[in-house]
């Protein structure tokens, strides 16, 4: 790591001229930001919709979201004024989900649990990551992967120069998104105007692009003023494999006698190692005839109050989603964390004075880990207090000298049947900082292990599954004092009254009887899941993140193979979480995703109004994981008799693909049969939904499927994209969409499936062939008015060829309109009511 370092130290000082060989520009027109010296925070949600147009811009240019990493929206004008009053900023998430792992607010705990704010200035931030044995996990289908997540440091340059200008901020990020399982990695560096608007055209002079062997970073220099942000992306050529050790700094110095900013980064593992700079930008500091600058912009971190975003300026190594705002479901993590500053004192980087164990400023976020603190000798970078991240409740706190005690606790707890969910409750008994802790419930399943990391304190504990009596029962709940490592023993007890009221999930054949009423697994008698709701999950299950990403699907089974039927599936509908921000802007609540991933046997019979709401800014562009039952690298399942009511996207199956090599590429074989696809209006909400334009039925991205006998009534009906959507790899699948047309009351059978007759015609006909298309009838002169689709009467195959609806994969090359390609429906039916737009 020493080169690094000593490069990134010549950097803090001044010493090294990157960037000699760029020359100033001569002229320029005035940047378009918000003043610089804008006082005081923003009051209305300047960051939130910073984000959001710059996501649109994203979208628009044909780019993946996972270049833009987001912030935060703003503080509330509650917020602002509480700050105004106490004399110090408030932390802005106050519940999970959260970006997880470190921050420096310039916050500290004083006497009697006072709060001492203050303002710390340096010109280089540093944060490591030492992942050991396994590292860190997601449960995650975000940008196809099944375990994709980021590591941000953040922080805020606050004194750059505009053409003679001085006082603008930019909000600067290195972020690393990893994909464990094929041990894919991406650098992508961002940096955003926190001036109070969007960065202009020509806000930056030059800039510098690293490699890594033969693959260098791309960027977008030539159009970052019409995306509204810069950002710069890096993929790593070759599979980096836990255990490894991550360095990351972001410098600020003088070059050219203009303002700087860069971006390094440091690995080290059991066999691969590299060091890159892996981008550099010069801003556009200089007027005509100005004086070189000779003293760089601090990062600064202050305690005092809000940014002119109406966020708080800190130094941040976070964990969250895989950019563009998503979120990510920690299924185990063993790492850990340092965050330190260069002092020019002491010639060193020096761990903060202070730590919260979650960020303030970005909007990716994570759940399912808990993040404690150590000092003494071994950490990482040798600093003398860091952060470890474990498997646990994500419980928001203060961490070393602000309020937290050290070290974390493993709690097992021994769960009969495995499937149960545990719900933490902290308690802050603990006079400290504002935000200290919360007493938010975090409910966490047992199938990820039952070994559970705690801060020394106090929790309340519930433990729960449905069609079981929950532990203890009634109101009662179990204290732990947490003090010293214990292991608990439950057994829960079946009673069927309590019906649905916890998602249910299984991760192996032996656990699907834990949330089944009846069956062995065999073809003849199947699993049957629990299938009675009688009321709302709690809103601790229907949870969400700033952009609405969700966190717990309602269904999710991985790795089964024993037949299993869901039939008459519940809604899993849940309450909506208006614990922080945007609870109040949204329904009150939403029906949550099954997710059935390297699943075999599954069938989905005969269930009605399966539907879901999504936020419009959950996912840019259109994409696979805001549908409402997803199948990934699944085969052998069939879906059949159910009546989607979508408010999104209603079905996807799809397989894996080649990162590295394969990764789950087992999907197919599967069965799609009378089904009803129909487009429902999201209900009311001051936060917008995705709206009803971009319904789609069916998307499928695998080979050997057979779909036939259903009826297609969202505004895109199906498609199939000529690409695998996992890795972006060009790949033409080959499905059916028809049988050869035979009498209706004719029966067929599912492979596997022997009690599951298929048998009828959708549209009431005497015949079963294909399936029925709402837009089988179009014609150029009255095309689908959705998305632009043709589709006369008579001209077969059947094929959604939409002009105006576009999927954006991987960007910036692939463009692709929506067709069933290598394929379609040759025996579509005709029906009365053919032309429903």
């Amino acid at each position: 790591m020493f080169a690094v370092v000593l490069v990134v130290g010549l950097f803090v000082v001044g010493a090294l001229g990157v960037g000699a060989t760029f020359a100033r520009p001569s002229s320029g027109t005035p940047i378009a930001v918000a003043s610089a010296g804008a006082g005081g925070p923003a009051t209305a949600n300047v960051a939130s919709t910073m984000a959001q147009t710059a996501l649109a811009a994203v979208s628009a240019h044909g780019l993946n979201s996972r270049v833009i990493s987001v912030p935060r929206p703003s503080a509330t004008s509650e917020q602002v004024a509480q700050s105004h009053s106490a004399g110090y900023v408030t932390p802005l998430y106050d519940a999970a989900p959260a970006p997880s792992g470190l921050a420096y607010y310039g916050l500290s705990e004083g006497k009697g649990g006072t709060v001492v704010p203050s303002i710390l200035n340096t010109t280089s931030v540093m944060g490591q990551v030492d992942a050991n044995g396994p590292g860190i996990v997601a449960q995650d289908l975000y940008a196809t992967s099944p375990d994709s997540f980021g590591t941000q440091l953040n922080a805020v340059t606050t004194n750059i120069t505009l053409l003679g200008t001085p006082g603008y901020s930019f909000w600067t990020q290195n972020v690393i998104l990893y994909y464990p399982q094929t041990g894919f990695m991406i650098l992508v560096t961002n940096i955003w105007n926190f001036s109070g608007a969007s960065i202009s055209s020509n806000a930056l002079a030059a800039h510098g692009l690293g490699c890594v062997g033969a693959s260098c970073a791309f960027d977008d220099f030539e159009d970052y003023g019409a995306l509204g942000f810069y950002y710069s992306e890096l993929v790593i050529p070759f599979p980096v494999t836990y255990p490894f050790d991550l360095t990351l700094f972001m410098n600020s110095t003088i070059s050219n006698g203009l303002n700087n900013v860069s971006f390094a980064v440091d690995l080290s593992g059991p066999s691969e190692n590299f060091a890159v700079t892996n981008t550099w930008v010069e801003f556009n500091s200089l007027a005509p005839d100005q004086a070189p600058l000779t003293v760089p912009s601090n990062y600064e971190a202050n305690g005092y109050s809000y940014n002119a975003v109406g966020l708080t300026n800190d130094f941040e190594l976070v964990l969250g989603g895989p950019n563009g705002g998503s979120n990510a479901d920690l299924a185990s993590a063993n790492a850990t964390l340092g965050l330190a500053y260069w002092s020019a004192h002491k010639h060193a980087y020096l761990a903060t004075p202070s730590a919260y164990n979650y960020g303030g400023e970005t909007g990716e976020t994570v759940v399912g880990a808990n993040v404690a603190w150590a000092d003494g000798a071994g950490g990482p970078a040798g600093l003398s207090h860091w952060g470890t991240v474990s498997a646990g409740p994500t419980v928001l706190r203060g961490l070393w000298n602000a309020g937290a005690r050290e070290g974390a606790i493993p709690i097992t707890l021994d769960v009969t049947p495995v499937n149960a969910f545990e719900v933490f409750t902290p308690l802050n008994d603990t006079t400290s900082l504002a935000n200290f802790v919360y007493a938010q419930p975090f409910a966490e399943s047992n199938l990820y292990g039952p070994t559970f990391w705690l801060t020394p304190g106090d929790y309340s504990l519930k433990i729960e599954l449905s069609y079981y009596d929950q532990v203890p029962a009634g109101p009662t709940v179990l204290i732990l004092h947490v003090e010293k490592a214990k292991t608990y023993t439950f057994n829960l007890h079946y009673n069927p009254l309590e019906g649905v009221y916890t998602p249910l999930w299984a991760f192996s054949n032996s656990e699907l009887a834990g949330i089944s009423t009846s069956g062995t697994g065999t073809p003849y008698n199947p699993y049957m899941l629990f299938d009675n709701q009688f009321r709302p999950l709690a809103a601790f299950y229907g949870l969400y993140n700033d952009y609405t990403f969700p966190v717990y699907p309602g269904v999710f089974l991985m790795g089964t193979t024993a037949s299993t039927y869901l039939e008459h599936a519940p809604q899993f509908t849940a309450k909506t979480s208006d614990f922080q921000y945007p609870g109040a802007l949204l329904p009150q609540t939403n029906d949550l995703q099954f997710w059935l991933w390297s699943v075999s046997g599954f069938a989905l019979l005969d269930s009605s109004n399966i539907s879901g709401w999504f936020g419009e800014s959950a996912y840019y562009p259109l994409d696979w994981n805001s549908f409402n039952v997803v199948f990934y690298n699944s085969s052998s399942d069939l879906v059949a008799g159910n009546t989607f009511a979508t408010e999104s996207q209603a079905l996807v199956s799809y397989s894996g693909g080649t990162l590295f090599g394969p990764v789950n590429t087992g999907g197919g074989d599967n069965t799609i049969w009378g089904n009803t696809f129909v487009q429902g209006y999201a209900p009311p909400s001051t936060l917008a939904l995705m709206p009803f334009a971009s319904g789609l039925g069916l998307m499928v991205g695998e080979n050997g499927d057979l779909i036939y006998n259903n009826w297609f009534a969202t505004p895109t009906t199906a498609f199939m994209v000529p690409l695998n959507l996992y890795s972006g790899d060009a790949y033409l699948y080959t499905d059916t969409w028809n049988i050869t047309p035979i009498g209706a009351s004719h029966i067929n059978y599912a492979a596997g499936f022997p009690l599951v007759p298929l048998t009828g015609s959708i549209a009431g006909g005497g015949k079963q062939g294909g399936n029925y298309w709402w837009d089988y009838g179009t014609t150029v002169t009255s095309p689908n008015p959705y998305n632009g689709a043709v589709n006369p009467i008579g001209v077969l195959p059947y094929d959604e060829n939409a002009t105006t609806l576009t999927l954006y994969v991987y960007g910036p090359s692939y463009y692709f309109s929506t067709y069933i390609y290598n394929g379609g429906d040759y025996a579509p039916f005709v029906h009365p009511l053919v032309h429903l737009g």
